[in-house]
């Protein structure tokens, strides 16, 4: 046993030393919140080695060879003066992985970012019952029915009388429910909460089962494939890189993750034949992939702030996305090119939708106003003018979180923060009510 221990001392250094990736996950999730291009606090940038060795406000943080001069390892012991991360203390073995990656010359492998990060453990406090906003919509594909993510359950309502009433409640989440999805055969509902998806059973309205370990912070957004074979999750910590999962819908398998984005997923929309995904992110940019392999297919940049919304025409030949820049942008998915530009640029646009026949664009702002824009007008250097015949929407009094419309265009339901669902009158674009819930 001895000879084993003693071989286990000298070599383990050696392994260290070898391996950058402990200390480079370490900066990806401990550091790299607070140092990255719009959030580098001292002016220090920790994504990539240039970058780092450019240095801040301060000194250069890291001297290869030489961790005990070095202030990026000064700043994580739990004496420093000026301690990092703010709030809390690494590990011994973090402490340890950072000193013996500047020791050995810190060398940089950037593959390490790419990787989804091991969740953290988090208990969740009890919600008010008073907290019930309706933070999701979604319409079933035959349309007789809207799922509501209303706090922590989906309440199922049908569409298909005039009353409107309520066929039933999911509950199984303790958490807020922050997306929600059918699959396109109309026989299941996917919802996601906090680290992990329900699947529920519409037929019966119970739970199929449950997805969870492995999932980052809120599951942001999900849509189920063509074939309602898979599901596309969203997710990601806070302010950290945004995260697309791939699971098999009928087994819960876990089929692939990739990094997306550099920030938070917002949005994901899936093409009407199937074959794109469409993501929009608080990266401020939109990204379209090939959904059978994962690979990306475009990117589309030229918002100036969080994309929150995105949503395909009818035949995939165009997109739009939803900027926190108060801008609505329509891009050709073929070129890649802007095509033009829709809004006052007056108000955020907080969430949008295209109809299923592809011919009405309703797009809500943060202050609870609309527009239905259609008959869109070709642009090319995404002009503002003519692009599209706008009708207004009479404005609610909340800001709308999420919003659908019929095929024909005839209705609009928008959930919002006070925890209600307003309609609309697609042909005059006056509010005709709220649902009874």
């Amino acid at each position: 046993m001895l000879p084993r221990l003693l071989f286990a001392c000298f070599i383990l250094p050696a392994v260290l030393s070898a391996d950058p990736k402990p200390a480079m996950r370490v900066l990806r999730d401990q550091c790299l919140g607070c140092h990255k291009p719009g959030k580098a606090k001292g002016g220090l940038l920790l994504t990539t080695r240039e970058k780092m060795m450019k240095g801040g406000d301060t000194e250069v943080p890291v001297k290869p060879g030489k961790a005990a001069d070095s202030l990026l390892y000064q700043s994580v012991l739990a004496d420093a003066e000026s301690h990092m991360p703010p709030k809390k203390n690494l590990s011994a073995l973090e402490i340890t992985a950072l000193k013996t990656w500047i020791d050995s010359g810190a060398v940089w492998d950037a593959t390490v970012f790419d990787e989804a990060p091991t969740p953290k453990p988090v208990k969740l406090s009890a919600m008010p019952a008073s907290y019930q906003p309706v933070l999701v919509l979604a319409l079933s594909p035959d349309e007789k029915r809207l799922a509501i993510a209303r706090a922590n359950a989906v309440i199922i309502v049908d569409l298909t009388k005039p009353e409107r009433p309520v066929l039933g409640k999911l509950e199984g989440h303790t958490e807020l429910v922050s997306s929600v999805a059918w699959s396109r055969d109309g026989k299941w509902l996917v919802s996601g909460g906090f680290q992990r998806l329900f699947i529920w059973d519409i037929t019966t309205l119970k739970q199929a089962r449950v997805l969870e370990g492995g999932l980052l912070g809120c599951i942001t957004a999900v849509v189920v494939d063509a074939s309602s074979a898979a599901i596309f999750a969203a997710d990601g910590e806070t302010g950290g890189a945004g995260f697309i999962r791939k699971f098999d819908l009928n087994t819960g398998k876990l089929l692939a993750t990739w990094k997306a984005h550099e920030d938070n997923v917002l949005a994901l929309r899936l093409s009407p034949k199937g074959d794109r995904l469409l993501s929009g992110s608080a990266d401020k940019l939109a990204k379209l992939w090939d959904s059978a392999n994962n690979k990306l297919v475009s990117t589309y940049e030229g918002h100036t702030n969080h994309v929150l919304s995105v949503a395909f025409n009818k035949d995939a030949t165009q997109i739009a996305t939803a900027g926190a820049d108060r801008e609505v942008k329509l891009w050709n998915t073929l070129s890649g090119e802007q095509e033009a530009t829709l809004g006052d640029k007056k108000t955020p646009c907080s969430t949008l939708t295209w109809s299923p026949d592809g011919k009405t664009l309703v797009a809500l702002t943060e202050k609870g106003g609309g527009s239905l824009y259609t008959d869109f007008v070709r642009h090319t250097g995404g002009e503002r003018s003519e692009a599209a015949k706008t009708r207004k929407l009479t404005s609610i009094p909340e800001t709308p979180t999420s919003v659908v419309i019929t095929s024909d265009s005839k209705t609009v339901f928008a959930g919002a923060f006070d925890g209600k669902v307003y309609v609309w009158d697609g042909a005059t674009g006056k509010t005709s009510g709220e649902l009874k819930l």
